[in-house]
């Protein structure tokens, strides 16, 4: 029996000390080659789980400042596209938070968007040439113009993330990345929906700061977060020089406000989901761009 107990102790030990010892994959790594291996590991993902959360304040004429939070848990799946979302939206101004429900399902060149808003479903269809060539844009291509563009990158501490170790990395991105982007990928190119220069008027939006979050041992990016109110007020300097922008519509992103995070988990190990019958059996509604 004796023997048998030191067995049984020496196994669990060994168990133990294996689960503990998981290998730091970030460990002499500058944070640019982190954060490259990371999004690389990325965009080789069929799916995940998420949880966002945003925080925006604006001030609305008339009705003057206007404070929203909102909350979401969902799945997604990538090629083709297939996520499931429940978000709850908060304000102030309301008595009760909102609470939608919405299934998004790409279908070759269109997404069929599944909405339920008050225990109503809608049913809505975009359909654009440019979502085919969105959607084909090569990963790899997108990672190398966002390594080719970063300005500055610094693990700024580590953390628990999902209750494993992670390290966030605070990067410095030139706008120029995203101008790129646009550049070579026409779906991307706004100006129409707009009406008026895109380009011209993010020219001048200067650099984006945002954290990310790697899990130290599997190089999985496990959150992000960005605070979008520097580059908001940003770009309504940039509108200023573009006459058709209302004077409104400008002193609406010089005031606000807007930070959003999102934390990533159970990657490649998501469940596929149905969509209900009286989602799919919804009233189709034009959908407004």
């Amino acid at each position: 029996m004796k023997k048998i107990l030191t067995i049984l102790l020496c196994l669990t030990l060994l168990i133990s000390m294996t689960a503990c010892s998981g290998k730091d994959m970030t460990q002499g790594k500058a944070p640019e080659e982190i954060l490259e291996e990371a999004i690389t590991k990325a965009a080789e993902w069929e799916n995940y789980e998420m949880a966002l959360e945003t925080h925006m304040v604006m001030d609305i004429p008339p009705q003057g400042e206007i404070e929203m939070n909102m909350t979401g848990v969902g799945v997604a799946f990538i090629k083709p596209l297939k996520m499931h979302m429940t978000m709850s939206m908060d304000m102030p101004q309301m008595e009760e938070s909102q609470n939608i429900e919405q299934y998004i399902v790409q279908e070759e060149d269109t997404f069929s968007i599944y909405q339920n808003y008050e225990g109503q479903w809608y049913k809505n269809v975009m359909e654009d040439e440019g979502i085919e060539e969105l959607m084909s844009v090569d990963p790899m291509e997108s990672i190398q113009l966002f390594v080719k563009h970063i300005k500055s990158a610094e693990i700024a501490e580590e953390e628990k993330i999902n209750d494993k170790d992670a390290v966030r990395i605070d990067v410095t991105v030139s706008f120029d990345m995203y101008k790129e982007l646009m550049e070579t990928n026409g779906s991307l190119d706004m100006s129409a929906m707009f009406g008026m220069d895109v380009f011209e008027m993010l020219g001048n939006m200067g650099d984006l700061t945002y954290s990310i979050w790697v899990e130290k041992e599997s190089l999985n990016v496990v959150k992000y977060h960005m605070n979008l109110s520097e580059a908001m007020n940003k770009m309504a300097e940039a509108m200023q020089e573009i006459e058709e922008v209302p004077q409104e519509l400008i002193d609406v992103y010089q005031t606000s406000q807007m930070e959003m995070s999102v934390t990533l988990s159970n990657q490649n190990n998501v469940e596929d989901f149905e969509i209900p019958e009286e989602a799919l059996n919804a009233e189709e509604v034009p959908f407004i761009n």
